[in-house]
């Protein structure tokens, strides 16, 4: 066998005992915001001219998609939106990426011919190449695309009915960057179908905003995002479906222990066995007040320590309450348990014991 030919089976063979699947696309990011939380070592907040926002200009306490959880809505500022701007991969992992959002305007007020509210406007080598799409009224967004600083289409107007409803809508993207290929759908329907050619891309992304800036004069309206995905390939209908929660384990004081030291920590591990474990959203409540813990760990398992400042009460129920949330979305059943510390040391002396006096008669 040649070199490449035994090179090309050992890597074969490396896939088979290691499990991945190599032709599979991989969910990056996951964001639903049920935790009230983002992940600000990937997110950054900006409104206009890269303003770097903070609550309440932007908030994460209104209802989400479904009218279940939490969205990420604008607050003071209007224009507030999310960017994947800082640990983005460079140069991209695969030779593909995919975004899907759910987006509605709670309120909106025309207040310009084309508002020229920017929903998605990635970057990559360097600012050189971007698709770029602006919300123009209720029915129409404008769309245009560049490749290494030479324009591919503009001028393009997108037929995206009822944008402006107060309904939640569902905007995905793809590109594969080799082969120039772009793909929207608006609610399911495919919208935009381009094929630029070879050589218009690479994969040296810079940044991925969701949705982006307000490009006019300040318009009028609010803004929520739910559901935010970001791939590195295009997800099939038999990608298997995550729908497994994440759950508790090795639990230390076991519940219902008694005679628990006061200065015990509380320990526990949450484990998924799918997507892994949202660590921005595992709670901890001792005593129905939250506390926070160091976790460590990988997604797939966490290990949550809680040393508290103080030693607890001697002979004192203490509840544990802990949830957690996986990165599809999946929420485990708030799991709550107890345990008993130990009773006080007896400040009293201990009288000896068994103490005999032995009368010994020097004379003998």
């Amino acid at each position: 066998m040649s070199t490449i030919g035994k090179i090309t089976t050992m890597v074969f063979i490396l896939i088979a005992l290691t499990g991945i699947d190599v032709l599979a696309a991989n969910r990056l990011l996951y964001e639903n915001f049920d935790d009230q939380a983002i992940d600000l070592n990937r997110f950054v907040v900006y409104g206009h001219n890269w303003a770097v926002l903070n609550p309440p200009q932007y908030n994460l306490n209104q209802v989400g998609r479904g009218g279940t959880g939490y969205c990420f809505s604008s607050g003071t500022v209007s224009e507030a939106h999310l960017c994947w701007r800082k640990n983005v991969p460079n140069p991209w992992p695969t030779d593909e990426f995919y975004v899907s959002f759910w987006m509605r305007y709670p309120t909106f007020r025309q207040t310009d011919s084309h508002e020229n509210l920017k929903l998605f406007y990635p970057h990559w080598d360097g600012v050189d190449s971007y698709v770029h799409y602006a919300m123009c009224n209720d029915d129409s967004i404008y769309y245009s695309a560049k490749g290494r600083g030479q324009f591919l289409t503009q001028g393009r107007w997108l037929n995206c009915p009822n944008q402006t409803d107060g309904k939640w809508h569902r905007y995905e993207f793809y590109v594969k960057f080799s082969a120039g290929i772009h793909k929207f759908w608006y609610d399911g329907k495919l919208v935009v179908n381009d094929n630029f050619g070879p050589g218009k891309w690479t994969r040296a992304m810079y940044y991925i905003s969701t949705p982006s800036i307000d490009a006019e004069e300040p318009g009028s309206f609010s803004r929520q995002v739910d559901d935010l995905e970001i791939w590195d390939g295009m997800p099939t209908s038999t990608q298997p479906q995550d729908t497994a929660p994440p759950y508790l384990t090795d639990v230390s004081p076991l519940s219902n222990a008694t005679s628990v030291p006061v200065n015990a920590n509380i320990t526990f591990h949450v484990r998924d066995t799918g997507s892994g474990v949202d660590k921005n959203s595992i709670s901890l409540r001792v005593n129905g007040t939250k506390v926070t813990p160091e976790i460590t760990g990988t997604a797939a398992d966490y290990t949550v320590t809680y040393n508290p400042a103080l030693d607890f009460s001697y002979s004192t129920t203490i509840t544990v309450a802990v949830s957690a949330t996986d990165l599809a979305g999946n929420a485990m059943d708030p799991v709550s348990y107890s345990f008993t510390t130990g009773p006080a040391p007896d400040p009293r002396p201990v009288p000896p014991r068994g103490v005999s006096v032995q009368l010994v008669n020097p004379k003998g």
